[in-house]
């Protein structure tokens, strides 16, 4: 059972709702730069785009981290679903070894 992916994917929406969160409550401040979350590979980082964004001093796009954050909700309720569910299958299997 491979509870690490699961955990691993959790950790990646924490990431990214932390990039969303900051992009928001920023949305209003001078000079501030936008970033982007991006998955690379098991890890998530800042975008490329984001960071050549930020020489062109370009600015949140609310739109765009409102819908990452309800993907990031979604994805976060599959996984601990998911961690659920094999943690009944692994009781399941150890109550018929009893």
């Amino acid at each position: 059972m491979q509870v690490n992916a699961n955990l691993i994917a959790i950790r990646n929406v924490q990431i990214s709702q932390q990039v969303s969160a900051d992009n928001v409550a920023n949305v209003a401040t001078d000079g501030f730069v936008a970033n982007r979350a991006v998955v690379l590979g098991e890890r998530i980082g800042i975008s490329p785009e984001a960071r050549a964004a930020a020489a062109n001093n370009s600015t949140t796009d609310l739109g765009r981290d409102f819908v990452a954050m309800s993907v990031d909700k979604a994805t976060l309720n599959a996984n601990v679903e998911a961690i659920r569910t094999q943690d009944r299958m692994q009781e399941a299997l150890l109550n018929i070894r009893r």
